[in-house]
């Protein structure tokens, strides 16, 4: 055997069995067209060797790293205009991998960890797409014209060092990608959610002829609430046909099967209205929860929206503890895998190490229950990240990468689900890959305007990525939406961060105060406090601020608090502000 530096390149075919049983001759005859036409000629022109054909792969390797990246990018144009005519299910799309390492040679083969890295690069790309390693990003950086986009760090079986991957799609292909191809829309398995009806708002206006703004808002609420992947909803026609009825709520959640119910009032008067919700046990008719919403209205269906995203935003949470409660005392082993999941909710939401540590067992025995829970893998996705922040820094790393993997799989399984892109998102965004993470957390708001989490995370990667001008409106949102959340102390925190970074350091220490008032609170608006009074020269209140600082976290010093700030290699913002942070505890008094 010999050694040499090889970019390899390893391509393969998306769901290439699922094509053979469509059309078995055809698919076999249109990946010879393929490889004939496209792939072997441009591998060729591009001075590269087609090392072998393995079942509906290529494996090839080049002298030249650049020349395997252009081949790469010449045979996914190609492909992409070569399948134009074709019917999109029938469609023959690939993925590549290309990477750069020393290989073994023996006869006409290679063999390496290069080889199997690029092969892992090539299972990570989006359909029509390519992977690249940091170490050939490197290199063709200044000398091929390639849009890849960041997409944080991986490991892969039997690598001991972490991979960090570039992702390029063709421009016709842009778009938040998830690494499997697309799946046909099928139905959520019911896994025992919880189910709700929302009954027709009653108008109770002075104004005549108001019917249309009531109807209109229970329209709006029940399409909102169907976007919680989680809840199911009783169709709208079937909720309207109570409308105008005296009813009895256990007989309604008997008809249409529904465990709890939804009810409320409109009323109008002249730009004013009024809204009162209330939830009800559909068992027994009990009051759950009650709010009263007053608006000034300005554009009607802009109230609609706002207020029916709001009640979803408090309705979401307040289920999902009295689902809970009604758990307490059964042990695991007693639970299927949504009431196991449910129960890690619980400790998710509690936030501290030991309860985050629980909630990952939990997830992983409702996955291991349920493969296929998509929801279960997304937050188990989270844990990793909240566990980043809350365990050992040197952990940090690791976990990040366990978090993109896991979010990417929850994806796979289900592409609209907002919590697997709200884990995606932040994991990516803390790994470095920004551009990628704002991405998803952007489709995790989209496919659930409702969600305080994304919004607050959305609002945080903005921040991290220096725009806290963007990142401040999402932030707010999350207030709106959930405003008692059981993390609200980090909302507060990254609204002083934020308003630190706009040097607006009144607001940055309101903010930095409230946080300390909230519950389940850290050390960090404890440290922000510090860096704010420092900049503002207030030195004594500088003192004060360490000494609560240090009962938090004795003993902090500047140096750790940098430390704070990275995950592994990575910092989570930027180095000026980092220092600039830094140098503010320096001058509040915190030591070096």
């Amino acid at each position: 055997m010999t050694r040499r530096l090889a970019a390899i390149l390893d391509a393969d075919v998306v769901g290439f069995s699922r094509l053979m049983g469509l059309d078995e001759a055809g698919t076999f005859a249109c990946l010879k067209a393929h490889n004939s036409d496209i792939i072997v000629p441009s591998i060729l022109s591009h001075h590269g060797r087609v090392v072998k054909f393995v079942g509906d792969g290529v494996l090839a390797e080049f002298a030249s790293v650049v020349d395997a990246v252009a081949c790469a990018v010449d045979i996914q144009n190609a492909l992409l205009q070569r399948n134009e005519p074709t019917e999109p299910e029938r469609r023959m799309r690939w993925r590549i991998g290309i990477h750069v390492d020393d290989v073994l040679a023996q006869d006409d083969d290679i063999f390496g960890d290069g080889v199997s890295i690029a092969a892992s690069l090539q299972a990570l790309a989006p359909p029509g797409g390519i992977c690249i390693s940091q170490q050939v990003n490197d290199q063709i950086r200044s000398k091929l014209e390639f849009r890849a986009v960041d997409f944080g760090n991986r490991r892969f079986e039997n690598i001991e060092r972490p991979i960090r991957v570039w992702r390029w799609v063709a421009k016709e292909n842009t778009q938040p990608a998830s690494p499997a191809a697309p799946r046909e829309e099928t139905a959520l398995p019911a896994r025992n959610r919880p189910s709700i009806a929302v009954l027709p708002f009653t108008n109770m206006s002075s104004i005549e002829g108001q019917e249309h703004f009531s109807d209109g808002f229970t329209d709006e609420l029940i399409g909102t609430l169907a976007r919680c992947r989680w809840l199911l909803v009783a169709a709208r026609n079937s909720s309207f046909s109570y409308k105008g009825r005296q009813v009895n709520i256990q007989r309604v959640a008997e008809d249409l099967g529904v465990k709890y119910v939804l009810e409320g009032s409109v009323r109008r008067a002249a730009d004013r209205v009024r809204i009162t919700a209330q939830l009800l046990n559909g068992t027994d008719g009990t009051l759950l929860w009650a709010e009263r919403y007053d608006r000034t209205l300005a554009d009607i269906f802009e109230v609609q929206d706002e207020l029916a995203s709001e009640i979803t935003g408090t309705v979401e949470p307040e289920l999902g503890a009295i689902e809970f409660a009604a758990l307490r005392g059964r042990a695991v082993l007693d639970m299927n895998a949504w009431e196991i999941y449910l129960k890690g909710l619980w400790h998710l939401y509690r936030f501290t190490l030991p309860d985050l540590t629980i909630a990952k067992a939990l997830f992983e025995q409702a996955i291991g229950a349920d493969p296929g829970f998509a929801q279960a893998q997304a937050r188990l996705a989270y844990v990793h990240i909240q566990l980043g922040w809350y365990g050992s820094l040197d952990e940090r790393a690791d976990r990040i990468c366990e978090a993109i993997e896991l979010a990417e799989r929850a994806i796979v399984l289900d592409q609209k689900e907002p919590a697997a892109h709200l884990a995606l998102g932040r994991a990516l965004a803390l790994d470095g890959a920004t551009t990628a993470g704002i991405a998803h957390l952007r489709n995790a708001t989209e496919l659930d305007p409702s969600f305080a989490q994304a919004h607050f995370a959305l609002g945080q990667a903005l921040c991290y990525a220096d725009h806290p001008e963007q990142g401040i409106p999402e932030i707010r949102e999350a207030f709106r939406l959930s405003p008692r959340d059981p993390h609200l102390w980090t909302f507060h925190n990254m609204l002083a961060i934020a308003s630190y970074q706009m040097d607006d350091m009144k607001s940055a220490a309101r903010a930095a105060r409230a946080a300390l008032r909230s519950p389940n609170v850290t050390f960090w608006p404890a440290m922000a406090l510090v860096a704010i009074l420092g900049r503002q020269g207030r030195l004594e209140e500088a003192r004060e601020a360490v000494s609560r600082l240090h009962r938090f976290r004795p003993g902090m010093t500047c140096a750790d608090a940098r430390r704070e700030f990275y995950f592994g290699d990575n910092p989570v913002m930027g180095k000026a502000f980092i220092d600039r942070f830094v140098a503010d505890l320096d001058a509040a008094g915190l030591p070096e």
